[in-house]
């Protein structure tokens, strides 16, 4: 497989009202791509953010690979005493975390205002 032909993966990050919001975007399903997403959360948790929103709101599907990324970012998360929520999630994605009863896990709000607003309340 070409990088071409690779499914596109795009991550951003923003700081909301002292939250770290990392934006997935496209297609979540390979270990290079997590790679790119945990240099950017170690360099984070780093800084002292220790709760994440995960902003699912522009990611089209991820696969048990992908799932298995936001385990791993949760289980960071926690150990450095915060949290992960997972905000704006697709029906399509939305299923997959139902399936494997990972909606029970991880905190899930509609929106990240929402999430934002639970980090901070």
């Amino acid at each position: 497989m070409t990088a071409q032909d690779r499914p596109t993966f795009e991550l951003s990050s923003s700081v909301e009202k002292g939250t770290l919001v990392l934006h997935l975007k496209g297609r979540l399903m390979d270990q290079q791509q997590a790679d790119q997403l945990m240099a950017e959360l170690d360099s984070e948790l780093g800084k002292g953010h220790k709760t994440v929103i995960l902003d699912l709101s522009e990611l089209q599907y991820m696969n048990s690979t992908g799932l298995n990324i936001l385990i791993n970012v949760l289980t960071r998360t926690r150990n450095a005493g915060g949290d992960t929520l997972i905000a704006g999630v697709s029906n399509s994605v939305r299923q997959l975390f139902v399936v494997t009863k990972l909606d029970s896990v991880f905190i899930m709000t509609e929106s990240v205002e929402e999430a934002v607003a639970k980090t901070s309340a």
